[in-house]
């Protein structure tokens, strides 16, 4: 057999065994996995809850072994107190068991429920977080016996369960994609419990928007004049005009807002505009129309307080009666009054005053042009 025959041979015996062993060590030597130009050896889980009104609220999550193994991941519930409302952000570190064989751990991750549970009904809700991650977690022989050499986490749903993808950041920082989002959501103006809605509610609603007419002297005033109001709604963070079942009128019937979140409708005396279906924290402007001979003023209660009281500075000019004000779980009115222009007494309609005064001042100088001119032909 010739040297370069038995080189040949020897090389396909040395490549056949590292095959064979390649495929017989254990997924260890496999174990930095995915991208090991950013090896990460901790896991840190964060909890973003949004809520306008303060709740007292433990969120729980399951990591469930994808295969037959036992080897448990916990991780730690995350709670919120009653003062934290807005938006809060929190996060834990995820604990990980005594590894007994080194290899590549596959978890999928998901959050279970709150506690205390949320009942949902038309005046309140919990949006649950419906996102869902594939954590790897790579396990190798290292100078301490076994350990994590790695762990990468992609997303697979994101908070509303739609199909999502990509790898998210793992950190103890704030960029951390690790996240779960939930969002409480209560109809304003339900009082502090909204499974039983405080009684001024079936009067008042979410908002209402009422309208009365009076004559300069303060006296009531009948007038089928039509006013015009827009009220513009901005919602808060993880809500929308649709949240709560949509907004609706008093009579029920659903509200649809033009883009900016704004609806404008039209008050006569006597008349008011309830809407519900608003949740708590949703920030409100409402103004009214300038109306040819009115001055508008307003008395405005948020939340169960009664604000300054508002007035436009002229006749005929818009009235701003709320501006940039958040609903809150009480009483949430505005009560705009017109005040018509005129003197009764005299029965001179201002608006007409200076055309009268215009007539009798050119009157008087035509009076006293023709008594010169009478008084030049005499001379």
């Amino acid at each position: 057999m010739s040297i370069k025959t038995l080189s040949k041979r020897m090389l396909a015996i040395v490549v056949a065994g590292a095959m064979t062993m390649g495929l017989a060590m254990p997924t260890s030597v496999f174990a930095a996995g995915g991208d090991t130009a950013t090896e990460t050896t901790e896991a840190y889980i964060s909890k973003t809850f949004n809520t306008e009104v303060g709740k007292n609220e433990t969120f729980s999550f399951n990591a469930e072994q994808v295969g037959g193994s036992t080897e448990k991941v916990t991780i730690p519930d995350i709670s919120f107190t009653g003062s934290e409302t807005g938006t809060t952000t929190k996060r834990a570190k995820v604990s990980f068991p005594e590894w007994t064989d080194a290899g590549k751990y596959e978890y999928t991750v998901t959050e279970t429920g709150a506690n205390p549970e949320i009942t949902d009904t038309k005046h309140q809700t919990m949006i649950m977080s419906k996102a869902e991650y594939t954590m790897d977690v790579y396990v190798s022989n290292g100078d301490n016996g076994l350990e994590i050499s790695n762990i990468i986490v992609n997303k697979k749903k994101d908070d509303k369960g739609t199909t999502a993808t990509g790898k998210v950041d793992i950190s103890n920082t704030n960029k951390n994609g690790f996240n779960f989002t939930n969002t409480y959501v209560q109809e304003a103006g339900t009082g502090t419990d909204p499974i039983n809605p405080d009684p001024i509610y079936n009067q008042f609603g979410s908002l209402n928007v009422s309208k009365k007419i009076v004559n300069a002297n303060g006296t009531a005033k009948t007038s089928e004049d039509t006013f015009a109001f827009t009220a513009t709604f901005a919602f808060p963070t993880g809500t929308d005009a649709n949240t709560l079942g949509g907004i609706k009128d008093a009579n029920g019937k659903p509200v649809t807002l033009a883009e900016g979140g704004t609806y404008t409708f039209h008050l006569k005396a006597n008349e008011n505009m309830k809407f519900t279906g608003v949740p708590v924290g949703t920030t409100i402007t409402v103004k009214e129309s300038a109306t040819k001979n009115y001055k508008g003023s307003a008395e405005i209660t948020i939340n169960g307080t009664q604000l300054t009281s508002v007035s436009a500075t002229k006749y005929n000019a818009e009235l701003t009666a709320v501006n940039n004000e958040k609903l809150g779980q009480k009483q949430n009115t505005v009560d705009v009054t017109n005040t018509y222009n005129d003197v009764p007494v005299t029965g001179i309609i201002m608006n007409t005053l200076p055309y009268v005064l215009m007539i009798a001042l050119c009157g008087a100088a035509l009076m006293a042009f023709v008594a010169f001119k009478r008084r030049r032909l005499q001379n």
